[in-house]
């Protein structure tokens, strides 16, 4: 089978479940951006390019349950996994409520999220989407707050930033291809089954 496995903050967790659900990754070498190993075959698009690769190509994926919101692919996703778990707020340098955003400036790797969540309540924003770096656009003026991850909040303490809201938690979750999951049926339930089983240990 085809993997599809992020780079980053995911990484080390998803071949750890790989490896403990009988799949022998073999990775000797981290810059490497394929691997082969046995009948499998392991890559490693950047974290937002995952919901494509297995959309157009991988049988399996891993990727955060707000990279499979954001980019809509047409994927199948049969589990949510206890790792990469974290939270997508709403975070600036000042003590904004939700209401005096209006019209103000956003920054996001997540225009599509962050441009719902603030349509359902009625609140207009301009969105800017930025690729790195987010915490630096509420500090230079580049904008007025931003939707980002916080995984343990060290990074706004030190640059003095607030979160004003939080939107969504976030995990790891397992996505599929929907035509490997017909062509491939029983090896993808089965590499399923094992996932299940190995999941307590995180």
């Amino acid at each position: 089978m085809k993997f599809a496995i992020p780079r980053g903050r995911l990484m080390e967790c998803s071949i750890n479940l790989l490896n403990k659900a009988g799949i022998n990754t073999n990775i000797n070498d981290e810059r490497k951006l394929v691997f082969y190993s046995d009948k499998d075959i392991i890559m490693f698009p950047k974290p937002m390019d995952i919901p494509a690769y297995v959309e157009h190509n991988a049988d399996i994926g891993i990727c955060g349950s707000d990279v499979l919101l954001e980019n809509k692919n047409y994927v199948f996703s049969p589990l949510k996994l206890n790792f990469g778990k974290c939270r997508l707020s709403i975070i600036s340098n000042k003590k904004y409520k939700i209401r005096d955003l209006y019209d103000l400036k956003i920054a996001t790797r997540h225009p599509e999220i962050t441009y719902n969540y603030f349509r359902k309540l009625g609140i207009n924003v301009n969105i800017i989407k930025l690729n790195g770096s987010l915490e630096l656009a509420p500090l230079t003026g580049i904008a007025d707050a931003i939707v980002d991850i916080i995984e343990t909040g060290e990074t706004l303490r030190k640059n003095n930033l607030i979160e004003i809201k939080k939107i969504m938690d976030i995990s790891a979750v397992l996505i599929v291809n929907r035509i490997s999951m017909k062509t491939k049926y029983n090896e993808i339930n089965n590499f399923i089954d094992n996932i299940k089983g190995v999941l307590y240990e995180y």
